[in-house]
Formats: C-alpha cells, sequence, structure tokens
C-alpha cells in the first residue's frame, strides 16, 4: 500500500505510514473489511447465569456477578470477551509527536512558572524601595551638601564674561580661585571676565581657544564640604598684547622710576593699574611709561589692553626690589653731581651702622645714634661718572649696599673732546685697563636690560662684514628712548667689565638712522 501523503510502500496491515505517520485505513473502513474477513462462528449456546456448569468446581458467576436485574447484552460481552489482534499496529509516530508535545508543555509551564516568580520578586522589589526610600532621601539630604551648576556666557561693562550659577538647599558659601562667595536665598552666582580667565588659564601662551576648569568647594554648617567641578570653552581670541620691556614680565629695580614699554593694537585701549594711558599709544601701538616704583620688595602692576572685537587682555608685570635687613638711603638723585672732585652725599641707615665706602674718603664718615642721618664725603677724580658703593655694617646682620654713580660736572664740548676710541679687545682683555677714561664709539642696540632712571642695554661694535657680535655694556642716567636695532654714538666712561663686556657708563647717547 502506498501512502497518499510521501509515497512511501506500506505493508497491508498498516494503518499508519511508517515514514511520515499519515492515516492509511480509517476505523470504518477496517472494521467493515474486519468483518468480510473473519468466518462466520458457530453459535454457541451460553449457559444461564448463576447455574453451574457439570464438572467445574468455579464460579461462572465470577466476575460478571450481577443482580438478577441486570442485562448484559451480546455487543457488551463480545468487547470484554474480544482478543486483541496482535497484527494490528500502532501510529509509533503519532505516540512519538505526543510524547514531544508532552515535553514541550511541561518546558512551558517551567518557564511561565519562573517568569511568574520573577515578575513577583521584581515587583516586590520596587513596592519595598519605594517605601524605604523617602527616609532614605532625607538621610542622605541631612548628611551631604546638594549642589547643581550651570555656567552662562554673559558681558561686564560690554565686555564678555562668565557667570557660574551654583544652586545649593543646604550649603551656605562656596569657594574657587581662593575667593569665597556667599549662598543667597540657595544660590550663588560667581561672575570671571573672559579676559581674566584667558591669561590665567593659558599661562603666558597665545592660544585661539581656552578650556576652562574651575573646581568649586561648597561649603555648609556642620556638613562635609562638596566638591564640583565646572568646565567650559572660551573661543574669543585676546586682545594682541606684547611686552617689550621688561619682556620676561618681571624685573629688579635700583631707581625710584621703571620704564614699560609694550605694544597692543593702533586704537587700543591701555590701562595700567587701572589708569587710563590711551593717549600715549602712537601710530604703530607702542606705550612707554615711566612708573613709580616703591621701596618694597615686590611691586605688581596690572596691564589691561582693550581692543575691539577680541577680549580683553590682562598681564602683571612685577618690578622688584633687592631686600635688605636695615636700611640705607641718600637723599640726592642718581647720579650725585659735584663741582669738584669731593662729592657730598647725605642719607639715613641704621644708628649703630658703621659706614664704608668704594671711594677715597674725606673723613670717617659718622652717623648719628638716634636718627641714623650720615654725611659723607668721597672723592672723584674722572670728569664724568664714577661709580661708588656704600657698604653699611651693623654687628649681628647682614650688610646692606648701595650702588651710586658721583657725576663730576663738566660742557658737552669738554668732554666729548677728551674721548678715546674704543679698543675692544684691549679693553676686554683687561678689565682694570683705562678706567675712568672717556671713550667714543658707534655700534647697534642689541638687548635692553632696563630703562628708567637707570637704563642698561648692550651695544654691538662689531664691523657689518659679518663678524661675530663685539657686545658693550651701557649704563645712562639721562631719559633715553631706544629699541633694540636703533644704532646709537655713545660717549661715556669705562669702568672694569660687566660679565666679560666692556663696562661704559654713558654720558651722552645719540641715536640716529643711517
Amino acid at each position: 500500500m502506498l501512502c497518499p501523503s510521501c509515497g512511501t510502500k506500506n505493508n497491508y496491515y498498516h494503518r499508519y505510514c511508517y515514514n511520515c505517520g499519515y492515516r492509511l485505513i480509517n476505523d470504518q473502513e477496517e472494521i467493515k473489511s474486519h468483518e468480510e474477513e473473519q468466518p462466520q462462528k458457530p453459535e454457541v449456546e451460553q449457559p444461564s447465569i448463576g447455574e453451574k456448569t457439570a464438572g467445574q468446581d468455579f464460579d461462572l458467576d465470577f466476575p460478571f456477578k450481577a443482580d438478577k436485574e441486570s442485562v448484559w447484552d451480546d455487543e457488551t460481552l463480545d468487547w470484554l470477551f474480544e482478543e486483541p489482534d496482535y497484527t494490528q499496529q500502532f501510529p509509533l509516530r503519532r505516540h512519538r509527536k505526543d510524547k514531544g508535545s508532552l515535553l514541550a508543555k511541561r518546558t512551558a509551564k517551567i518557564c511561565t512558572t519562573i517568569i511568574v516568580l520573577a515578575v513577583v520578586l521584581f515587583i516586590s522589589h520596587i513596592i519595598v524601595d519605594q517605601i524605604s526610600r523617602p527616609d532614605s532621601k532625607t538621610a542622605s539630604h541631612g548628611s551631604r551638601i546638594m549642589a547643581s551648576t550651570f555656567v552662562e556666557a554673559t558681558t561686564i561693562d560690554g565686555k564678555p564674561a562668565h557667570r557660574i550659577i551654583v544652586n545649593t538647599s543646604n550649603g551656605e558659601k562656596v569657594e574657587v580661585l581662593d575667593n569665597v562667595y556667599p549662598v543667597i536665598d540657595g544660590k550663588a552666582e560667581i561672575i570671571y571676565e573672559d579676559a581674566f580667565l584667558y591669561s590665567y588659564f593659558s599661562q603666558g601662551q597665545q592660544k585661539d581657544t581656552i578650556v576652562v576648569q574651575l573646581d568649586l568647594t561648597i561649603h555648609g554648617n556642620d556638613l562635609p564640604e562638596a566638591k564640583e567641578r565646572v568646565t567650559f570653552t572660551l573661543n574669543t581670541p585676546l586682545a594682541p598684547l606684547t611686552l617689550i620691556h621688561p619682556a620676561s614680565g618681571e624685573a629688579m629695580v635700583e631707581g625710584k622710576r621703571y620704564r614699560i614699554i609694550l605694544k597692543a593694537e593702533p586704537g587700543s585701549q591701555v590701562f595700567i593699574n587701572g589708569n587710563n594711558y590711551s593717549d600715549l599709544v602712537d601710530q604703530e601701538g607702542k606705550l612707554e611709561k615711566d612708573v613709580e616704583v616703591p621701596d618694597t620688595p615686590e611691586n605688581i602692576y596690572e596691564i589691561r589692553v582693550s581692543t575691539r572685537g577680541y577680549a580683553d587682555h590682562i598681564r602683571n608685570i612685577v618690578l622688584r626690589r633687592e631686600i635688605k635687613e636695615f636700611p640705607l638711603t641718600v637723599n640726592q638723585p642718581i647720579p650725585v653731581q659735584t663741582t669738584d672732585q669731593w662729592a657730598k652725599i647725605t642719607g639715613t641707615t641704621h644708628p649703630q651702622a658703621v659706614l664704608e665706602s668704594s671711594l677715597e674718603t674725606r673723613s670717617q664718615p659718622m652717623v648719628d645714634p638716634e636718627t641714623g642721618n650720615f654725611t659723607l664725603y668721597v672723592k672723584a677724580d674722572a670728569l664724568g661718572y664714577t661709580p661708588c658703593t656704600i657698604t653699611a655694617h651693623v654687628e649681628g646682620k647682614k650688610d646692606s649696599k648701595l650702588n651710586l654713580v658721583i657725576e663730576r660736572l663738566s660742557s658737552e664740548s669738554e668732554y666729548t673732546t677728551r674721548a678715546w676710541a674704543l679698543n675692544y679687545e684691549e679693553l676686554k682683555s683687561n678689565p682694570d685697563l683705562h678706567n675712568g677714561r672717556i671713550f667714543v664709539f658707534e655700534g647697534v642696540v642689541k638687548d635692553i636690560i632696563a630703562l628708567g632712571d637707570k637704563s642698561a642695554f648692550t651695544v654691538d661694535v662689531s664691523s657689518d662684514n659679518g663678524s661675530s657680535a663685539q657686545l658693550v655694556y651701557v649704563e645712562h642716567w639721562n631719559s633715553l628712548s631706544i629699541s633694540s636695532g636703533n644704532k646709537v654714538k655713545i660717549f661715556g666712561n669705562r669702568w672694569g667689565n660687566y660679565e666679560d663686556m666692556p663696562h661704559i657708563l654713558a654720558k651722552y647717547v645719540y641715536r640716529y638712522d643711517s
């Protein structure tokens, strides 16, 4: 018999296809066929119920004992006594499918149970967490400072700035960059100009953008301090500013005044310690200003340049003075002038000090034991400038020294006509040669060390034939405006060497362009 489903050949007694399980014969056809094939059995008279068969000692009523009123029909009896047909095929593939279906149902039940348990546990966790959360919030709020920050761009008097807002429910004050800001109505406002932030975070380097990182510390009553970091970017370029003197932004000062030289964009506004000196800016953007320097160890001058289209550029210049354990000052301006060989010097020092001079003195200097005022006379043999060092000694203290210059007055013609031509190699190799002698030379300004009451710079006196530089160290005490690269002609007194360069105290400095 061929299976109509898959075409597999089956035996005639197969009720199901052994390959695909397809049902080959239905029940009605099978019964009919079976009746046709089975021969008619002769009817056998059955003994009546309740009677015993002769020669038999077993009870025929077992297992079919019934009441007298019970009725057993022939169909029921045939079913009870029917012998199984061992040639009948059971649907093996369908039987295997039933087992697989049962296993799938069991697996589905187990999975469903696990999912239901997981959902129940999750819901229980949420309920418990929601019940306990208010208490934890209250405890957390009471044990630490709650704060949030916000940054926005703003302006101050038309200048770009950034405002930092700190919102806190239990903070009292906010500390940032060594400044403290109070919290008012749960909020603290901090405003910085972009120029200040650029200068602070650029560390003196020119950059188009600066990443600002501010570390905030929020303080509260009886609560541990909280830390917050604010980060934002500055994109506005700073106004152009170049420090020419002092180029490094720091300098040691001897005189009472110091000259600050800088360069900005033409038309810029320039402020020094808040004072407006914009009228001193020339057409090239250069500014020169002599500032008074107090007798304190460190003096800071804030330079601020404002230029349209740029953020304000702020730089600090630090001018320092030598720290002395006790004072030593003179009353006359330097150079101390005299018309003859003996120069009178008056000043103040420690009342118990003993004075010495590098120049010859007329008599032993005397110091007033109450006021510390003193007077001494020193001898200046050379016409023009003569250096002098005064030293004050006090027992148990470090000596105080004062370097000054004595100017023996003369006319310009008298001074310049006595000048000798400068022999560079000769003076460099012999520091003590021709000290006090007047020399004249020409050269190009190389480096500017100081400008103000006393100017100091180097001059290259080498020829233009490509030879190595021949530098002369020059000091000058009159008003002078020079820059690197200027050609100069100098008349001055030679006094030793300074850092292996011939040292000239210049009385006259002439600048020329050709």
